[in-house]
């Protein structure tokens, strides 16, 4: 097993960045309010900016984890206004592709604005919040996905809608589907991919016995066709990412995962 401690210190280094960010960022925002423009860059860049210390540059040189694969990021980023579609399988899933990837909203459930962070966050940022056992926030999180692909943005969804606790995709809710269908833009399925389970909902995952390798990969866009609905491309976009996946669990421990 890896050293226990130095999982240690990579959480309570999350956790202690969430109060600097918290810290850092509230003045700021607050001094803001009167521009919200000026407060939505300065929220982006300095987001971005944090995940990719902590996610790309702190956390792997903790040694907990390389990132030894980033493919079609500029090819989706030429997309434009797009759904990312990403599988789900770690809590770091988030965190990587927002660092990532610019002007990039994501949908998360109402469940988490329960934290003082992800609440502001709700109220200043792209996070779009849903209930999907009330029509009402369903409705509500579809108007809110538009007016952020209308104003040129880009929208993470995990279809899944949570983590998977084994090698197989689960079945895709429509939601990413329908707001794509509904603005008129491309979906862009994104695989994030770890040798071991790394805080997942599998035994064993915070303190993972082996170091683990991350592969992010953003597949081709997959475009409208005259007679698509939103549930033919949900199909196709959810066998592309079944293929992808099976070839990148060959050899590790997801492959034998149920």
């Amino acid at each position: 097993m890896l050293n226990v401690p130095l999982y240690l210190v990579g959480y309570g280094s999350y956790f202690l960045c969430k109060v600097v960010f918290v810290a850092v960022c509230a003045p700021a925002l607050l001094a803001l309010t009167p521009f919200p423009r000026a407060r939505y860059q300065f929220l982006q860049l300095t987001m971005r900016g944090f995940l990719a210390v902590f996610v790309r540059g702190w956390l792997p040189a903790l040694g907990l984890y390389r990132i030894v694969e980033v493919s079609g990021l500029e090819r989706a980023l030429a997309v434009g206004p797009a759904v990312l579609a990403a599988n789900h399988r770690g809590f770091l899933d988030s965190l990587l592709l927002l660092s990532l990837v610019p002007r990039l909203g994501v949908v998360i459930k109402a469940r988490y604005t329960r934290q003082p962070l992800y609440a502001v966050l709700a109220r200043t940022f792209d996070l779009v919040t849903v209930d999907s056992g009330r029509l009402s926030s369903v409705a509500a999180a579809l108007a809110a996905c538009r007016r952020i692909l209308s104003a040129g943005r880009r929208l993470l969804v995990y279809p899944e809608g949570t983590r998977a606790r084994s090698s197989r995709l689960l079945p895709f809710h429509p939601l990413a589907f329908e707001v794509a269908c509904n603005a008129g833009v491309p979906v862009v399925p994104v695989l994030i991919h770890s040798t071991v389970p790394l805080m997942a909902k599998v035994p064993g995952s915070v303190f993972p016995r082996q170091r683990n390798d991350f592969h992010i990969r953003f597949l081709d866009a997959e475009t409208w066709q005259p007679d698509d609905t939103a549930e033919s491309l949900c199909d196709r976009v959810y066998r592309r990412m079944a293929r992808e996946l099976k070839t990148l669990d060959a050899g590790t421990v997801w492959e034998n995962a149920t």
